[in-house]
């Protein structure tokens, strides 16, 4: 389970979870900034998307067909992604029970708490398929498709049985009626992302790779039609050509990008913010909030300040918790199960 740690891709999960974080730390602090809101920052999930299949394609290799792959890949997989969705969705029954009056769109509901916990869509009060920890449901997405995956590794030709089941649900998503929302759910045609990622990961492996100025020019063209996209745009056209698209072509101009010959303490920052991004992704809704609660008590004034204030702390509350907290609970559970602990890319995928 060792694979080398491909540092462009660790700067892309980054990226993406940065992305996520501008994007709710403006809704926040900055609620009317049009400029800002016109750039689909949400984006950073469908990049995510895409990272998981080149990643969970690139960590499989040879294991198709082969005894035991299957589990092995399901173990290590629920390890990594549980238990700190548990910790901070927790965090979140708390947060509720003790503080709901700063907490939006979201009241205590026993089937809520226990679909939440298990990963399986289901309407909150608001009437959205999210869970108590709202950015959640991505992993609702990540764990269907890691099972999907698992059970792909019982066939040699396993891939290609999975893109065409995922084609499949996508192509049945506009039949499926919405009283069906668990079928509607996992049929969203945004699960075809992480085929985009599995064809990435296919090329990657076929030592197939973009020049410096390919590279360049692919990320130009996937920022272009980002800055494009009319934020008020909505549907499957905005899914998949505006949205799902450049988090492809992003993903590809970074993963097929030559690794570097030497790493700069710049871009060994941002492999780092690479490594607690998952972390991030998960706790950054509290350190924004918190700070919020504390700069409208401090009467200051100044929200790009504050708002740029926040976002600082959340990375480096991230990054501690990764290393003090998630890290060390991830290898406890590897010892318990006794699976290896991971090295390199699969210690820190998704």
């Amino acid at each position: 389970m060792t694979r080398p740690l491909l540092t462009n891709i660790q700067i892309l999960r980054f990226l993406a979870a940065a992305a996520v974080l501008v994007g709710h730390a403006g809704d926040l602090f900055l609620p009317d900034a049009t400029g800002l809101h016109a750039i689909p920052w949400s984006a950073g999930v469908d990049v995510f998307f895409v990272i998981s299949g080149f990643v969970m394609t690139y960590l499989t290799r040879g294991q198709f067909g082969q005894a035991g792959a299957p589990r092995a890949f399901l173990v290590r997989r629920l390890i990594r992604i549980v238990p700190p969705y548990w910790l901070f969705t927790t965090l979140m029954v708390v947060a509720v029970l003790l503080f709901g009056e700063h907490v939006r769109n979201t009241t205590m509901d026993p089937t809520v708490a226990v679909t939440s916990y298990s990963f399986v869509p289901w309407p909150r009060a608001d009437g959205q398929l999210n869970p108590l920890l709202s950015q959640g449901w991505t992993l609702n997405y990540e764990a269907f498709f890691y099972l999907a995956f698992a059970t792909a590794l019982f066939f040699r030709r396993g891939l290609w049985w999975l893109a065409g089941s995922f084609l499949l649900l996508a192509a049945l998503h506009p039949l499926v009626p919405e009283t069906l929302f668990i079928l509607k759910f996992w049929t969203n045609p945004i699960i075809l992302e992480f085929l985009g990622g599995i064809a990435l990961g296919m090329l990657f492996l076929r030592d197939k790779r973009l020049p410096f100025l390919g590279a360049l020019s692919v990320a130009a063209l996937a920022i272009a039609i980002y800055l494009g996209t009319d934020p008020m745009e909505s549907g499957l056209i905005r899914r998949v050509v505006h949205i799902g698209l450049p988090a492809l072509l992003l993903c590809a101009s970074l993963a097929l990008a030559p690794e570097p010959q030497s790493v700069s303490p710049l871009r060994r920052a941002l492999v780092a913010g690479g490594d607690s991004s998952y972390t991030l992704y998960l706790s950054h809704t509290f350190t924004l909030n918190a700070a919020l609660i504390v700069w409208r008590a401090s009467g200051v004034g100044m929200p790009i300040p504050a708002m740029v204030a926040a976002m600082i702390v959340s990375i480096v509350a991230a990054a501690l918790i990764y290393r003090w907290i998630e890290r060390p609970m991830t290898d406890a559970l590897h010892s318990v199960t006794g699976t290896a602990r991971v090295r390199g890319v699969a210690a820190v995928a998704p």
